[in-house]
């Protein structure tokens, strides 16, 4: 049976049966009172507690509270009760709306639903059919549950955006003076335009919050009835806002005119950018949209275009990797890679790099697709794939520059890597990224790209995987203790950790209960030298060559993760969900 045909089938009807013996057996109304309700009830086609209110001969309170006492239900106030917003669209509004109920809660696998009447028990089989889950019933009175729909399903544009300044003033308090004003600029913007003055409003709040929240990127999701906002802070999604579904084309076309994306074209994926600024710095927003089967999901990511860059000490290195690793971007010619997954900071590490590079007497170039932040003193030359301006257009012609270092932002083809090699090979230090796992990977993916081994060989000088981990909130920092079971499910030897300490955050308002606050980066750093270089160009198994790099002294992204673990850096937990079993 369909959810349409299972919808049709509900009736609130035979609710009313009950209202009657309960008001009477209460001695609220009298018989002669109830039959005059019903006809007027039958006439005008309206509820009888309302016509019963109507006459004056009761209240919606009093009503409400003589159903509770007789058939032994608990009352609801919703005006003081936070719903959450998972909780609100678990039923179709259109079910909520025609049967005036509301979901209150979930807990232990029953949902909690407030109903004006008492309940139906064909209705509530229906109910809990359709949620699988065991229903239970609170009474409400029908101006508490409409006004809560109302609130949740029929909010108009201004009204969210006045609930969600109310939620913002958590995050005000931590702003600066500047950051306020933006916030007004942006709302003053807003009269501009009565009717889109709110959906303007509501953008730039929302954009406002992901950047105090230190967020690097905001999702736009539309679901079946909701529009979710997420936030990835510190790597890590968080649900920061539900809106009403009818807000979803006005918000995501607002989006799209900052961004100069066709508004009209909704079939076929585009890119764009919105450029701002905060507190005194230059924003860039990369936005990206998909289309989806409930709309179109829209990803902002949020970039500083002149940051403060990080030394190359601050990005959490061990001394023995940071001066083997100082030591590889000071070698006069050979490639330097960086490997890792998107959003493992290899873009920070290789401006932190370049940024300890940038002197007078050096010519920096670079490719990138995009320029995430612009450094005073460096070429930075961007990807144009419409015009043919990609990374080996732009390789081949920064070596007519005579440029000492080249940084390529990423190797993704056979072409680009010839050409980086090609440079290597010619007095040239080139740095880049790679998409692999970890280091030792990497040799084998420039060999899969049809490079050859002695080319490869003889060109790399170094490769470094990387990852990001959370780290541990200061301010709430406590000690933990595993058993050898915990230890053991994280891939972690129990015997070889006998002794040592380990921290984790209990979760505190200055990192929103969340018990991590920032990130570090965890480092494999392999050194190539004459027995790795052997076995390149002999075409070694990548186990082998790994084996051979962690005798000669490589330490691996597990390995300097437990060395930040017991460092009370981060948590045994962080390091199994970042390297998983692997060693």
């Amino acid at each position: 049976m369909s959810k349409q045909d299972i919808s049709s089938k509900f009736t609130m009807n035979n609710f009313f049966t009950h209202i009657e013996n309960a008001l009477l057996n209460g001695g609220i109304i009298t018989e002669e009172q109830l039959n005059k309700a019903k006809e007027i009830q039958k006439k005008e086609n309206s509820h009888l507690e309302d016509v019963l209110v109507k006459l004056g001969y009761s209240t919606y309170t009093t009503i409400i509270q003589c159903l509770a006492a007789h058939y032994d239900l608990p009352v609801v106030d919703l005006g003081k009760t936070a719903i959450p917003p998972e909780i609100v669209y678990v039923l179709p509004v259109s079910l909520i709306k025609k049967h005036c109920i509301m979901p209150v809660s979930k807990n232990n696998g029953s949902v909690t639903i407030a109903m004006n009447s008492p309940p139906d028990l064909g209705f509530i089989d229906n109910l809990r059919f359709m949620l699988n889950a065991d229903i239970k019933c609170v009474l409400a009175t029908r101006d508490d549950i409409k006004e809560t729909i109302r609130k949740y399903f029929e909010m108009e544009p201004q009204e969210t955006v006045d609930t969600l300044l109310k939620e913002f003033t958590v995050y005000e308090t931590a702003l600066c003076e500047p950051e306020v004003e933006w916030l007004g600029a942006l709302q003053a913007e807003s009269k501009t335009s009565e009717n889109e003055g709110p959906i303007i409003q509501l953008v730039s709040l929302i954009i406002n919050k992901a950047v105090s929240s230190r967020a690097s990127d905001i999702h736009v999701e539309p679901l079946s009835n909701r529009l979710r906002i997420r936030y990835r802070i510190d790597g890590v999604c968080q649900e920061a806002d539900v809106l009403p579904k009818h807000l979803q084309e006005s918000l995501i076309s607002r989006i799209k005119i900052l961004a100069h994306i066709d508004i009209s074209e909704k079939r076929r994926p585009q890119d764009g950018r919105i450029s701002l600024r905060h507190a005194g710095r230059e924003l860039d927003i990369r936005v990206s949209c998909l289309p989806s089967i409930y709309g179109e999901s829209v990803v902002m990511r949020l970039l500083e275009k002149s940051a403060i860059l990080m030394n190359l000490k601050n990005l959490g290195f061990y001394e023995d990797d940071y001066r083997r690793f100082h030591s590889l971007i000071r070698r006069p010619n050979g490639i330097l890679l960086i490997t890792g997954p998107t959003g493992s900071g290899k873009t920070t590490t290789l401006y932190a790099a370049i940024n300890e590079l940038n002197k007078p007497d050096t010519k920096i170039i670079t490719a990138e697709d995009p320029v995430e932040y612009t450094i005073p003193g460096i070429n930075q030359g961007e990807v144009n794939e419409k015009i043919g301006f990609k990374f080996p257009v732009i390789l081949r012609t920064m070596l007519r520059q005579d440029p000492n270092i080249i940084l390529v932002g990423e190797i993704r083809d056979t072409e680009t890597a010839d050409t980086a090699i090609a440079a290597a090979l010619t007095g040239h230090l080139v740095l880049s990224t790679l998409h692999t796992n970890d280091a030792p990977s990497a040799i084998t993916r420039l060999i899969d790209m049809n490079v050859k081994p002695f080319l490869v060989a003889a060109s790399l000088q170094g490769i470094m995987a990387q990852r990001l981990v959370r780290t541990i909130c200061s301010h709430c920092q406590e000690h933990v203790q595993y058993t050898s079971e915990q230890l053991s499910e994280m891939g972690f030897e129990p015997e070889r950790l006998k002794g040592c300490s380990f921290y984790k955050g209990r979760g505190c308002k200055n990192c929103n209960n969340i018990g991590y606050y920032g990130r570090t980066g965890i480092y494999e750093l392999l050194d190539m030298n004459e027995t790795l270089r052997e076995m390149v160009y002999g075409m070694a198994a990548t186990n082998d060559i790994r084996k051979a790099a962690r005798t000669l002294g490589m330490t691996t992204l597990k390995e300097d993760g437990l060395r930040k673990a017991r460092d009370g850096k981060t948590t045994l937990e962080e390091i199994f969900r970042i390297t998983g079993m692997d060693d």
